[in-house]
């Protein structure tokens, strides 16, 4: 993707994402946002299994459809979860919520580009990103990412990544396909290997694809956003 469309297409998601933010509240029904990913939330169990406390970064953390419930999850520990994200009206409404649910104790939020993210070496036990990757410039960058996420996770951490790829927008009414304005737009064949490449020496946990559908508002005209959405979740069991 050239620097003219990567712009245009950071452009329409933001102004997707600030509507979505201002419409719908997170974890009431309406939208995607009404209720966490269930795998995020069963690793995070799986996590205080043996842990009574988490460091945990959610990237790419929106409004905290899933920051939210892990804060309120760990509420009663000494627990912290630092929320990324480029939207400031993201952030904001992180806060607001952080507020709204009694976890601003919990949660910190942060208005930043994951892309340019600096993560802590070796401080975090869960690192979350579900629907963030696709939004780097580069699979230079996404390479990248992943491997500051690795040198971010403690022995034992754990990543769950949900990775929406081979993505088509299509118009409800015609069944017409748009030229899809996503930034990194992968083969679901060639992530998986990158994942598979990236993390070997790491515990699979979860590995599965879903072809997924979510009905927008994006564009002048009503759209449907098609993917292969992977789930991958990982867990770090020897130093590398």
């Amino acid at each position: 993707m050239n620097q003219a469309d990567f712009e245009e297409a950071r452009k329409a998601e933001a102004i997707y994402h600030n509507e979505l933010y201002s419409d719908y509240e997170i974890l009431e029904p309406g939208t995607w946002l009404s209720k966490p990913n269930q795998v995020v939330m069963e690793l995070l169990d799986r996590l205080l299994v043996h842990k009574d406390h988490l460091n945990v970064l959610d990237l790419g953390c929106g409004a905290g459809r899933n920051t939210i419930p892990i804060a309120l999850r760990l509420q009663e520990t000494a627990s912290k979860v630092l929320g990324l994200d480029l939207l400031s009206e993201a952030i904001d409404k992180l806060r607001a919520n952080a507020d709204k649910y009694g976890v601003s104790d919990v949660i910190q939020a942060k208005e930043v580009d994951v892309e340019h993210a600096d993560i802590s070496k070796e401080h975090y036990d869960y690192i979350v990103a579900c629907g963030c990757l696709e939004h780097l410039s580069s699979e230079v960058a996404f390479l990248q990412v992943l491997e500051r996420m690795k040198q971010g996770t403690r022995m034992g951490g754990i990543h769950c990544i949900i990775l929406n790829t081979e993505i088509q927008e299509v118009e409800r009414d015609t069944g017409r396909e748009l030229d899809t304005l996503i930034e990194l737009n992968l083969p679901k064949d060639k992530a998986v290997t990158i994942f598979e490449r990236v993390y070997h020496g790491w515990n699979v946990l979860e590995q599965q694809n879903v072809i997924r559908s979510v009905d927008e508002e994006k564009y002048d005209t009503p759209t449907q956003f098609r993917s292969q959405s992977i789930t991958f979740a990982v867990q770090k069991i020897k130093e590398m």
